[in-house]
């Protein structure tokens, strides 16, 4: 249960999010005005307006934003907690379940609907949330929330359309539809599964360390390999990687662009900001350590926390770099009790790893 209600949670919350990394549109035979979001294998097509709603692909979850200052979003993802559970089994389980997790929740109502051609069921409801003010700093706020739940080819889909409560009502029609017939949800549909039909190509002209793989394409500006074993995860747009299906272990590489003004000047400065969002966001944060090292023959420093959502544990190895205006993050994430089983791995990650 508490893998779900993390999931939809983090895609709503853009605040916390300090890197992000919008997906490029997809060609597609999108409604006019209309464009597609869409993760590699997604057996659905979700259609955002192309006015002003952003998509993002880039932690692997098929969701768009209206813009990061206002936090509002839609996403879609796979319930991995109902079952055999019908919708409408599914949606009461959720609603019993969400008192004890969401903190402010408050249920609206639930009605029958229809998502994709199929039978579905829509609650909606209220519950506190982060939000990143103009100055830089978390607060809580209420978010108003609608769920459209549906079964289909075995599993549950989940549409969430959320945004703070003073913002709800301004794109509601983007989502619900209009008279026209326009809209997120009436331009849903399932489908067979996604293929972007273009292949990652990854240069074979460069040397891979023995043992490994290079997962980075010739338009990073990186180079980033990891060993053999471990999959590469095709459904973001980031360079990313996790052990396996039964061991989630991920890594992942990220790049912060510093503006003129930003507050973001360094390596230190960066870490600070994120550091301060981990406080806001998770029930636990624990700095370990933070050391020296060096990556691609650059100053570098790497920290290890340790945060807590309230029932999971995780230990986070946050390897950050610098070069020009860029700056480099790599992030091994695992649960307490699997981090010690990958780390040598990553550490070899960060050991190869090349700014070119």
């Amino acid at each position: 249960m508490l893998k779900r209600t993390v999931k939809f949670l983090a895609v709503a919350l853009v605040a916390v999010t300090l890197i992000l990394s919008f997906a490029s549109c997809k060609q597609s035979d999108a409604p006019e005005g209309y464009q597609l979001v869409a993760c590699e294998g997604d057996k659905f097509r979700l259609y955002v307006p192309t006015q002003a709603w952003m998509p993002n692909t880039t932690g692997g979850v098929t969701s768009a934003f209206f813009s990061q200052s206002e936090n509002t979003s839609v996403s879609v993802y796979i319930a991995d907690d109902a079952g055999e559970m019908t919708a409408e089994e599914y949606a009461n389980y959720c609603n019993e379940m969400y008192p004890s997790e969401l903190d402010g929740y408050k249920l609206i109502g639930t009605e029958k609907c229809v998502l994709g051609g199929v039978a579905a069921i829509k609650s909606v409801f209220i519950a506190n949330n982060l939000y990143q003010n103009r100055e830089g700093t978390f607060e809580k706020v209420a978010y108003k929330y609608m769920q459209v739940m549906a079964r289909y080819d075995g599993d549950m889909y989940i549409l969430t359309y959320t945004a703070p409560e003073e913002y709800y009502e301004s794109h509601l029609e983007d989502v619900e539809g209009n008279d026209k017939g326009e809209g997120i949800i009436p331009y849903f549909t399932f489908a067979s599964a996604y293929s972007s039909g273009e292949e990652k190509k990854y240069s074979d002209k460069v040397e891979v360390p023995e043992g490994m793989k290079l997962i980075s394409t010739d338009e990073r500006a990186y180079r980033f390999f990891v060993p053999t074993e471990w999959q590469i995860n095709k459904r973001t747009d980031i360079s990313a990687a996790y052990y396996s299906e039964s061991d989630r272990s991920n890594v992942s590489v990220q790049i912060y662009i510093c503006g003129t003004g930003d507050a973001v000047k360094d390596v230190d400065t960066y870490f600070a900001r994120c550091e301060a969002s981990y406080k806001d966001m998770f029930a636990e944060y624990e700095l370990i350590s933070s050391e020296n090292i060096t990556i691609s023959d650059l100053n570098a420093k790497r920290y290890v926390i340790a945060v807590s959502t309230g029932e999971i544990d995780y230990k986070v190895l946050q390897a950050i770099v610098k070069k020009g205006d860029a700056i480099y993050c790599l992030t091994y994430t695992a649960t307490a009790e699997n981090y010690d089983a990958h780390v040598s791995d990553v550490e070899k990650m960060i050991e190869v790893f090349e700014i070119r």
